[in-house]
């Protein structure tokens, strides 16, 4: 397939545009088939898009152990302070990493990748 066929476009955007419909399951399943099929321009936006969508949920997972380990560790440890400022940062990342996706969904769209 070319690298810019109308198809590809389409499969690369809808790769970015799963966060609205099925985050992190689509763009895992396209990256899985395509490799398959040797489609490196779609390997390639379907592994972003997969590790842009499923980053937040990393994150807030590592911020919780971070939290749970602290909050063992010690009797004063303020845990609802620091994970009151990880989820907020937890927030930014998913906002910016949402606006990332439907950037490069528009990009893939128009053809500019």
């Amino acid at each position: 397939m070319n690298n810019n066929s109308i198809s590809t476009r389409i499969v690369n955007a809808l790769s970015y545009f799963s966060i609205f419909f099925l985050p992190v399951v689509f763009p895992l399943i396209v990256w899985i088939i395509a490799r398959a099929s040797d489609e490196a321009s779609i390997v390639h936006n379907a592994s972003k898009a997969f590790w842009s969508q499923i980053f937040p949920l990393l994150y807030v997972i590592f911020a919780a152990l971070v939290v749970s380990i602290g909050a063992l560790r010690s009797y004063t440890f303020h845990a609802g302070a620091l994970l009151g400022v990880l989820l907020t940062f937890a927030l930014l990342i998913a906002l910016l990493l949402f606006i990332y996706n439907v950037a490069m969904g528009v990009k893939m769209l128009l053809g500019r990748d």
